[in-house]
Parts: structure tokens; C-alpha cells; sequence
């Protein structure tokens, strides 16, 4: 799909949201085609190894939940062999961020981090949405719907910030993932700016820079901010006193879009209570895991697809904030940066005291929008909702052709070559109306 396009097709695809979600509509039915076939296979390797149910009496099977991969509610179960020391349920009551929890009440002490979450009963015992236990064979990887068709990417703390959703790591999905990164590289390569706002983390990892714990302060703040008061009453003897009330231990509740369960964040975590002279090791470890082991995979396909297209070298000398500008621009359009870029052709005929107070009004209008509104305006103008970080980015640079006198009309707009067509209004009153108008309508074209 995407890899048979050369780049220049491409980029005209991510300038089309039709042509693009058809695209999108496509990969994903391959993705999930694949995986549920990848399941299955799994399912047939593993039933001769299965453990015989503990009141049916049969053997050699490794589904449950009416005797189908995906019957039952949706979820998956693939019994394999292991240590039943392992299959462990009990969950600390004490850990922070208690966002998420196992799949069917059961935690996740096996430390398996790819994203999928883990569910595990009793001692050992691995137990079926039929409710029939099976003997110890140790932790049931429990496969849900969502994690096979999970969108790409979820955004975990500030809106409209985006961070992998690793989910089922099938090859397919990896795959995918690495095509967000060839888009990037692309975008990258070719001056266009990128549609989608990564966390700073995913910035830091593609360029290959430690991810440290102030980096969860964008990935959630909520939990940030509780982390740093916990390190902050650790230097007081008042605040060891509520650090020992608490009860925490180095384990880890995750959200569902990072695998859900619980786990260990260092082997025996759930026997190792947080103090005063470890709680630096706790929160480290703890921002560790939530943003990159539980997106591992994902992070590694994503920056291995940008320096598919890249140099190894080319982006060593950027730090994040960098890296943002150059794919996303600048997100505050600043009207005296976007009036420097700008050039006018006039079609109208009339007088150039006519123009130049029609060149007013317009930059007037454009001041007193909202930064939203004007984020539209440079969307519907150009094809992007912000400016480039620099003149360069602009191919071509906007401009403005003022059209005969036609209070009837809205203005229109041809991405292709940023350019605005505004008719010459009667007034300024009028000019608003109808460009506030057309931006909502999303008028493109010829009209």
C-alpha cells in the first residue's frame, strides 16, 4: 500500500482526508486480518501442550469461552508452559496511578511488557471466561478485540498529544508503525509539515536521547505532580510518615492502552516497600516503564521507519523542542509573521487606495480572531493548521488574489499553491462575515 507509492504520491495522499482514510481503512483490515490469523495459528501450535481442564476432564485444548479464539465476550486465551510460582494474583492496594486493572481480576506479576495484557488465577491456575480452571501451566495471555484493531496511537495526558498504542505486537502492526515513522522521515525530508502532534517522549526516543522522569510531566501530569510532592515529603520526617501509610511498593497498575494488569517494576517489587532512601529509584523506574516499556516495540518500529528514509546522522544535533518545529510548526500564528510571508495579486481592476485599505481590513479581521480561528484560517488557506518554523517551509509561499467586487461570494482557496481569493468587499464588516464563513464551510476550490 503505502511502501508500493513513491514519495511524491504520498504526500498528495496526506493532503486528501478521503483518499487517506480509505488508505488508513485498508491497512487496518490487513493488520487485523493478519492478526487474528497469527492468533490462531498460535492456538493450534498450543493445543497439544495444554493442561487438561480441572472439571471437564478433556485435553489438548487452548481456547476458552465457547471453544472459539474470539468467541465468547471478544477475548483470546493462549495457555503456554511456564513456572506457576509466577501466576501470583495478588495486587498491591498501595501503588500509584491505579489507572488500569487485569483483565478478569487477575494481575500481571510475569514482568511481560509487550502491551498485552496478562491475566493469571490463583496460585498458578489459569482460569477461562467459561469459568473452568486449568492445572498451573502458568500465566494465560488473554488476548482482547481491542487489542487487535486498537488504534495506532492514544493520547494519555494533554489533548491532542499522541503516544503509540502498542497493542497486539503482531508483525503487521509493527509494521504499520514503521510507516508512521517512513511519513515522518518523508515529511522531514520534504519540508511538509507532519499531522499528527507527538508526546515529547516519542520526540526524544526517535532522536535517541535518555527519556527522563520530568518527561512524564507531558505524558501525565496528574500522576507527575503526585510523584513530585512524594520525592519532595520524603526529605521531611512528616512526609516519611505518610510515605510508610501509604503502603507503596514497586509495582504498577497500568491503562488499558498500555496492556492493563499490574506488574513488577524490579523482580519482587511487590514484597519491596517505597521509602525515603529508594523513592528516587521508584519514580524513575515508574516513568520508565510507562512510557517506553509499555510502548517498546512500537517506539523502536517508529524510529527505525524515520531513519528509513533519513540519514542515521541527520537529526543528531536536534533536541525535541527542535524536532517539533520541524514536524508540526509553529501552533500560535502570529499575524505579523504570517503578514511577512504574504504577497497580493490583484485581479479586482479598482484603485490602489481601494487595495491598499482593502489590505487593512483584512490583516484587522485576521488580529482580532481567535489563535483557533486563525489555525482554521492557515488550514483552509494552506492545507495545514500552523506556520513552518521558517520561510523554507512554505512550497510555495502564501498569497492573496483579490477578485472583482462581489459581496455574493466567499472566498475560496487552493491549497496546492497556498492561495487565498478574496473578492473585494463592500466592507469590513462583510469581509469577516464571509471569510469566518468559508473557513467553517471549508469552501476549497474554484468557485
Amino acid at each position: 500500500m503505502l511502501l508500493e507509492l513513491p514519495a511524491t504520491q504520498v504526500l498528495l495522499l496526506l493532503a486528501s482526508d478521503d483518499n487517506l482514510q480509505q488508505k488508513i481503512g485498508e491497512a487496518l483490515e490487513i493488520i487485523v486480518q493478519r492478526q487474528r490469523l497469527e492468533i490462531e495459528n498460535l492456538t493450534n501450535g498450543g493445543q497439544s501442550s495444554s493442561s487438561s481442564g480441572a472439571g471437564s476432564g478433556t485435553q489438548g485444548t487452548s481456547s476458552t469461552g465457547g471453544g472459539s479464539m474470539m468467541g465468547g465476550s471478544g477475548g483470546a486465551a493462549v495457555a503456554g508452559n511456564g513456572n506457576g510460582g509466577s501466576g501470583s494474583n495478588a495486587a498491591s492496594s498501595g501503588s500509584v496511578g491505579n489507572q488500569g486493572t487485569g483483565v478478569g481480576g487477575g494481575a500481571n506479576s510475569s514482568g511481560y511488557s509487550s502491551g498485552v495484557p496478562v491475566a493469571v488465577t490463583g496460585a498458578g491456575q489459569a482460569q477461562g471466561q467459561s469459568g473452568i480452571s486449568t492445572k498451573k501451566t502458568g500465566p494465560m495471555l488473554v488476548l482482547e478485540d481491542c487489542q487487535l484493531d486498537a488504534p495506532l496511537f492514544y493520547t494519555p495526558g494533554k489533548r491532542g498529544f499522541y503516544s503509540p498504542r502498542q497493542g497486539y505486537p503482531s508483525s503487521e502492526r509493527m509494521n504499520a508503525f514503521r510507516n508512521v515513522g517512513r511519513l515522518i522521515g518523508l515529511c522531514l525530508l520534504q519540508n511538509e509539515l507532519f499531522p499528527l502532534f507527538l508526546q515529547r517522549h516519542v520526540l526524544k526516543f526517535i532522536l535517541g536521547r535518555q527519556v527522563r522522569f520530568h518527561d512524564l510531566a507531558f505524558f501525565d501530569p496528574v500522576v507527575y505532580e503526585s510523584l513530585r510532592q512524594l520525592i519532595k515529603d520524603s526529605q521531611n520526617k512528616t512526609g516519611v510518615s505518610i510515605l510508610q501509610s501509604l503502603e507503596i511498593n514497586f509495582v504498577i497498575d497500568l491503562m488499558p492502552e498500555e496492556g492493563s494488569g499490574t506488574v513488577e517494576l524490579v523482580p519482587g517489587g511487590r514484597d519491596i516497600p517505597v521509602n525515603e532512601s529508594n523513592v528516587y529509584d521508584y519514580v524513575r523506574k515508574y516513568a520508565e516503564y510507562r512510557m517506553i516499556k509499555t510502548q517498546e516495540k512500537a517506539l523502536e518500529a517508529i524510529r527505525s521507519g524515520v531513519f528509513d528514509v533519513l540519514p542515521d546522522t541527520a537529526l543528531e544535533q536536534l533536541t525535541a523542542e527542535d524536532l517539533r518545529l520541524l514536524l508540526n510548526g509553529v501552533g500560535d500564528i502570529h499575524v505579523g509573521t504570517l503578514i511577512s510571508y504574504t504577497t497580493f495579486n490583484d485581479e479586482s481592476n479598482e484603485t490602489s487606495d481601494k487595495l491598499i485599505k482593502f489590505k487593512r481590513w483584512l490583516w484587522s479581521v485576521v488580529e482580532k480572531m481567535s489563535n483557533l480561528e486563525r489555525q482554521d484560517l492557515v488550514y483552509f488557506w494552506t492545507g495545514s493548521p500552523a506556520l513552518p518554523a521558517s520561510e523554507e517551509g512554505f512550497q510555495p509561499m502564501p498569497s492573496v488574489t483579490i477578485r472583482p467586487a462581489d459581496d455574493a461570494h466567499l472566498p475560496t482557496a487552493n491549497t496546492c499553491i497556498s492561495r487565498l481569493y478574496i473578492p473585494l468587499y463592500s466592507s469590513k464588516a462583510v469581509l469577516r462575515h464571509k471569510l469566518l464563513l468559508a473557513i467553517k464551510t471549508k469552501n476549497f476550490g474554484f468557485v
